[in-house]
């Protein structure tokens, strides 16, 4: 079904804002700035999100709620410039926004098939970032009424937690608005001007460096590498592979019950468990992707907060248990650190790779765990989740040359409540495609079994299928 995204009808939707500003950028809009440099030119970085349309609305309606929502985040309209001295951010007051609509009614194929085909196109189109504002949308409509928004916003304005908090405010004021209730006021937050503003005072500067301190620290003391050199592809050397687990939702959710741990540390632990499973490695360093949410003005603020810093991880065990333990601690200390000015952490890496006479392995080795919110449900039995596990679906994603050597991501699957996808990027001459399969499938079956009871880490290799390979596992 291509181009469904040719279908859509565009208009012009205005928007009008308390003030307009202009700053120097964020911490996180550096961040993003850069990882967008380094891509190939054109290529779009963007997040998008879904929201429901409650019964009783009309387009109208859903646009005047989407102009209220670019008003309110002061990142959803602004612009961006490079200049010599740098990336500058420009707050709009007004003006407007691009809004679709299309009509599914006369879909051949199926009104959520063909939305989410539009999710994935609407995803991949371009932000001029110098002249649009950083948010389009369009509403899909079903014989006239509007069913779904997608709301896209450009990564530079809006990391993944910020679009989700979009949807949350987009789908509860709907909600007040179908049901003719008055517009719930806006709780606190700190826009992106402020924060930049913020982060160079003296305060700021003292957070940032104490947290480039503990990143030098860190990858100072982490391997040089974790996983050694076994092969030498004809073809890409970087693939991404997938798994579809309906399984690992209650799974994380009847061990955190048991350890008393948030599920993205259980996922954590597993990971990590994998690494030490395939390459018999004593300890590793994984680059944490943390969304720097800690209080409660910037748990409600839209922006780019998300940064990545440095865990070691001991994997000696000797059971999961003891790992759940290692992984909190090293969770929290990275949390603690994760803000900083990312020009004087580039510094700092390049210092470190200039003492160790080469760049550690563990900047490009990272885990991310995109899910929102954990849904409620009670506890899982083994019997359950195997059979979960039995119907999992693997995919290969794509193969490209070039990229980091382990890049492990946990995220909710669109249009498929309850099931969630383990994503790995790797370096196919450390991880062979078979071994990329291997981790993928063997994180999930780790998490099974250890429903069922405590697992030694000496057995994780045997659980999950992996044999370990050679002469794997110098930490030096």
């Amino acid at each position: 079904m291509p181009g469904v995204i040719e279908q859509v009808r565009w208009r012009r939707v205005p928007f009008a804002g308390s003030r307009a500003g202009t700053a120097a950028p964020t911490w996180g809009q550096r961040l993003v700035d850069r990882d967008i440099r380094r891509m190939p030119p054109g290529t779009p970085y963007n997040v998008t999100q879904v929201v429901l349309v409650p019964a009783g609305l009309s387009v109208e309606d859903v646009c005047a709620v989407l102009a209220t929502v670019v008003s309110r985040y002061e990142a959803l309209r602004t612009l961006f410039h490079g200049t010599a001295e740098g990336l500058v951010q420009q707050v709009r007051q007004a003006g407007h926004v691009e809004v679709g609509v299309w009509d599914g009614s006369g879909s051949g194929a199926g009104f959520a098939e063909a939305a989410h085909l539009l999710d994935t196109e609407l995803e991949a189109t371009r932000f001029a970032h110098g002249r649009d504002v950083p948010t389009r949308a369009v509403v899909c409509v079903d014989r006239g009424v509007p069913v779904v928004l997608i709301v896209c916003l450009a990564h530079l304005a809006a990391d993944l937690r910020s679009t989700r908090l979009v949807g949350e405010v987009l789908a509860e004021l709907l909600s007040a608005r179908a049901k003719g209730e008055q517009e719930p006021p806006a709780p606190p937050m700190v826009q992106p001007v402020d924060l930049a503003a913020f982060e160079a005072t003296p305060r700021g500067q003292a957070m940032s460096e104490a947290a480039v301190g503990f990143l030098r620290r860190q990858v100072t003391g982490a391997p040089m590498w974790t996983f050694p050199v076994v092969a030498e592809p004809a073809g890409p050397t970087h693939w991404r592979g997938g798994l579809l687990s309906a399984a690992t939702e209650p799974a994380l959710r009847t061990l955190s019950a048991r350890y008393r741990a948030s599920g993205s540390t259980i996922a954590l632990a597993a990971t990590a468990a994998l690494i030490g499973a395939v390459t018999g490695a004593r300890r590793c360093t994984l680059l944490m992707v943390l969304g720097n949410r800690n209080t409660a003005e910037l748990r409600q603020s839209v922006g780019t907060l998300t940064q990545h810093v440095p865990a070691q991880i001991d994997l000696t065990g000797p059971t999961f248990t003891d790992l759940v333990r290692t992984c909190w601690s090293a969770a929290m200390r990275a949390i603690r650190h994760g803000r900083f000015d990312p020009v004087a952490g580039w510094a700092a890496l390049d210092e470190v790779t200039r003492e160790r006479g080469g760049e550690p392995e563990a900047v490009r080795t990272f885990f991310n765990d995109m899910r929102g919110p954990a849904p409620d449900g009670g506890l899982a039995d083994v019997a359950s989740l195997r059979a979960a596990a039995g119907r999992s679906e693997f995919t290969w994603d794509y193969r490209r040359d070039g990229g980091g050597a382990f890049f492990m991501e946990l995220g909710e699957v669109f249009g498929r409540p309850g099931t969630l996808r383990w994503s790995l990027f790797a370096d196919t001459r450390r991880l062979p495609p078979p071994v990329i399969h291997g981790v993928l499938v063997g994180v999930e079956r780790l998490l099974v079994e250890l429903v069922a009871g405590e697992v030694a880490l000496t057995d994780v290799a045997r659980i999950a299928g992996l044999p370990v390979p050679p002469g794997a596992g110098s930490a030096s």
